[in-house]
């Protein structure tokens, strides 16, 4: 597909998106990791950055709010796009919390707690 430009529209940098750019090294992406108190440790590989993340939310469901999060990530950025709608950490926040409280209904009721813990407590 051609398309005008291939840079990062959540950015103010021309930068190419590519998926590391977008989910990890964008400063709208950062801005959304440090919404759940993530940081992005620099100078290295993605599956070194996904460790970290694991490492820093140190909770059995890791997975689950990694992904979320990247899926609110690229919704924001396609609400951009599509609707014109501006990118927000905000926005990004609700989107994020509206998908895990869907999560929530599908944990195991011994999960539900540390969830419901960590939910209230970072957002």
């Amino acid at each position: 597909m051609f398309l005008q430009s291939y840079n990062c529209v959540l950015c103010n940098e021309l930068v190419e998106e590519t998926v590391e750019h977008l989910f990890l090294h964008c400063e709208f992406a950062k801005e959304c990791w440090s919404i759940i108190g993530l940081t992005i440790p620099l100078g290295q590989e993605s599956f070194q950055i996904l460790d970290s993340f694991r490492r820093q939310l140190n909770v059995q469901f890791f997975m689950e709010i990694i992904i979320l999060l990247c899926w609110s990530i690229w919704m924001s950025r396609n609400n951009l796009i599509f609707r014109n709608e501006e990118a927000t950490k905000d926005k990004c926040k609700a989107i994020f919390r509206n998908l895990f409280g869907l999560v929530i209904l599908r944990a195991k009721k011994k999960y539900f707690p540390e969830i419901s813990l960590w939910l209230e407590q970072l957002l």
